[in-house]
Formats: structure tokens, C-alpha cells, sequence
């Protein structure tokens, strides 16, 4: 089955490491993705939290190493614009590529910015990581975090008639709510699970998931263990989150979003262990047609409402 990931922090990994992107010691790779059936990753550009021009450089220096891999390994990759480049010929046994901005304090407060990295290929973006910027706060800015900023408002509307994914993870919960009521499409939860399994900040509520299913979106069941269980995180507990998330609001409404490379504690070893996730979602109940929408079908209804 086609396996769609919606996040991994793969290429600010190798900017750290300097290894490839065709193999490296870290949780994803191309070698090991061709041979486990994925057909699109998305992938994370990130800096930490900063003033706005380091930010950017720090953007500008990842693109560019992405760029240079997705040269070096053309045959086996391809750039993700629209949802039709699924569907092009040459494309049928490459991995997809979706370049997603991971907190997006290096726009500034300029829309000029987004325009040119949407020229350049992102596709998707988080108005925040854990910290408040200028669009919004995240998480990390606790139960009396605040909601969106009136640019945060406008960069939603313009991500909109751009055709640009909206990612609501790590941002704060009336942000999320408020984000909801301004952004007209379909929504992802790129790497989250649901918060009353496993009480983290970074995980959705009930009251967010039924939010998130009514507007159309998916979340990606995050791999990082401590978002999985208050205890050392296993396979079997993530598919807790997904059948928790099923009976919730459907499972139309899961999918994938590893986190790979983004920390160390993940209960996969790598891209690799997606090779097992067919039988142990059989073994759990799940049938043939709720596997596939879990494993890509979900995501790819997504992306095709939001980037056709």
C-alpha cells in the first residue's frame, strides 16, 4: 500500500549532519523509503524561534540543501506542487515531495516572503512552533495562550487563495479554533495524537478533533513515544490513538505524521518499520479499505481539495 507522511525533519537534520539524503544513519532516508512503499513524505523546514532575517537565512540554507539532494537523487524523488503531479506518468514510481514550513517566523510581516517560498515549492505551513510569534501562539505558551494575530488572519487568507496547506499542529488551542474560522479548506494535524490517551500539550482534544473532522482534516498520528503513552511508547499504543481517533470522529479522518528525525525517542527505528504497519493494523481489526485510508488514502483526499 502507498504510504503518505505528512511530516519529518529530515532536511534541517542533514543541514546539522551533513550526510544524504539517499542514505544516513537517521530515521529516514530514500534507499529505505523506495523499498517501504512510500509515495509522499512531507518535509519540515524549521528554525528555531528567532528574529525574522535569521529565521529566513536559516529557511533559505535548508531549501537549498534540499534542492541540491532532490538533484543528486531526481530519479527517485519528485517536487509536489500541485495534486495532478501525482497523476503524471514519470511520477509513478518517485516519492512525492511536499516542502512544508514548520513555524513561520521567517515571513516576517511580509507576504512577499510567502509568495516567493511558495515559488520556490512549499506547499504547506504552521503558522507557529511551541513559542508565540507574529501570526499567533503556540502551545508552549500555555492554557492562557492567546489566538491569532490580525496578520495571522491575513497570511490565512492569502495561504488560501494560494493553495497552501494549513498544519495545526503545535499551535495554541484558541489559535486553533480561531484558525478554523479562517482558513476555508481542509486542515491537517501534521504530527499529533489525541490528548486523552496521552495527556501532552501537543496532542488534540476531543473537542479539537470533532473541530478538525467537521472542517474536512486529517492528523497525522505522531511516532515521538512521549506523545503516545506516559510510558515507554510501543506500536501497539499508537494504534490505540488511531481507534481512539476512529470511534471519535472516523477514520476518515486519520493518517500518518511521524516526526522522524525530529526526535530521538520514536518507537520506529526508521521509515523502514512502515514495511510492518499492513499486518499489524489487519491483526488490530482493521480492514483492507480503513488500512489504506489510514496509510494514504485520507492524506491524498487532503491534498487533492487543497492543492488542485
Amino acid at each position: 500500500m502507498n504510504i503518505v507522511d505528512l511530516h519529518c525533519d529530515t532536511i534541517s537534520r542533514l543541514c546539522n549532519t551533513g550526510e544524504s539524503l539517499w542514505e544516513n544513519t537517521g530515521h529516514f532516508d530514500i534507499k529505505r523509503a523506495v523499498k517501504s512503499n512510500m509515495a509522499v513524505q512531507f518535509f519540515s523546514l524549521f528554525a528555531m524561534p528567532s528574529d525574522w532575517n535569521t529565521a529566513l537565512r536559516q529557511i533559505l540554507k535548508q531549501l537549498d540543501r534540499f534542492y541540491q539532494e532532490f538533484e543528486l537523487n531526481s530519479d527517485y524523488l519528485y517536487l509536489l506542487k500541485k495534486y495532478s503531479d501525482i497523476e503524471k506518468s514519470e511520477n509513478k514510481k518517485k516519492i512525492g515531495c511536499v516542502l512544508h514550513l514548520e513555524g513561520a517566523e521567517a515571513l516576517g510581516t511580509d507576504m512577499e516572503i510567502l509568495r516567493l517560498l511558495h515559488l520556490l515549492g512549499l506547499r504547506s505551513l504552521g503558522l507557529t512552533w511551541n513559542a508565540r510569534n507574529q501570526f499567533a501562539d503556540g502551545v508552549g505558551e500555555g492554557d492562557e495562550a492567546g489566538g491569532l494575530s490580525l496578520k495571522g488572519r491575513e497570511i490565512l487568507q492569502e495561504m488560501s487563495r494560494m493553495k497552501i496547506m494549513l498544519d495545526l499542529s503545535h499551535i495554541s488551542r484558541k489559535a486553533f479554533f480561531e484558525a478554523l474560522e479562517h482558513y476555508d479548506k481542509p486542515v491537517i494535524a501534521s504530527h499529533s495524537n489525541a490528548r486523552t490517551v496521552c495527556d501532552h500539550r501537543r496532542n488534540l482534544d476531543d473537542t479539537q478533533l470533532r473541530a478538525l473532522a467537521a472542517h474536512g482534516g486529517v492528523i497525522g498520528v505522531n511516532q515521538v513515544s512521549y506523545f503516545i503513552s506516559e510510558n515507554e511508547g510501543t506500536l501497539d499504543d499508537i494504534v490505540r490513538h488511531i481507534a481512539y481517533i476512529a470511534d471519535l470522529i472516523g477514520i476518515e479522518h486519520v493518517a500518518l505524521g511521524s516526526d522522524f528525525d525530529g526526535a530521538e525517542s520514536t518507537i520506529m527505528k526508521g521509515v523502514e518499520d512502515y514495511l510492518v504497519w499492513e499486518e499489524l493494523l489487519e491483526r488490530k481489526g482493521f480492514s483492507r479499505q480503513e488500512i489504506e485510508m489510514v496509510l494514504g488514502g485520507n492524506a491524498f483526499r487532503v491534498m487533492e481539495a487543497v492543492l488542485r
